[in-house]
């Protein structure tokens, strides 16, 4: 199923996790082990945060199993671009002059995601 859940849509993806037929540590592995594999031949990430993302996938887990109010993206894990603030997480802006940059807040859109329940 791991390669079924890198070809779906963030709602499909969030379907599967509200309904349990997919858990967020799962679906984030999924990804993870798509951009490794990838990624060396492509060079689309910059910056990786696997560590945070699984342990922002076991939280929102924690929550499908307490069966706790789920937001719209819960559990879903996106993609951010290199010249979008996150915060500690390395922001480069596609500039060596920025290689280690790590922001202290996020931008708009990132607190937006994340608000919505986004890994």
């Amino acid at each position: 199923m791991a390669h079924k859940l890198t070809h779906l849509s963030a709602v499909e993806l969030a379907r599967l996790v509200r309904t349990k037929e997919a858990s967020p540590v799962e679906v984030v592995e999924a990804h993870l082990a798509a951009i490794q594999k990838i990624n060396p031949a492509v060079n689309a990430f910059c910056t990786v945060a696997a560590e945070k993302a699984l342990v922002w996938a076991r939280e929102a887990e924690r929550a499908v199993k307490k069966s706790a109010k789920l937001k719209p993206l819960h559990g879903v894990p996106v993609a951010i671009k290199d010249l979008t603030l996150t915060a500690d997480i390395r922001t480069t802006f596609g500039s060596t002059l920025f290689r280690d940059h790590v922001p202290t807040e996020d931008a708009e859109v990132v607190r937006r995601l994340k608000a919505a329940g986004a890994i």
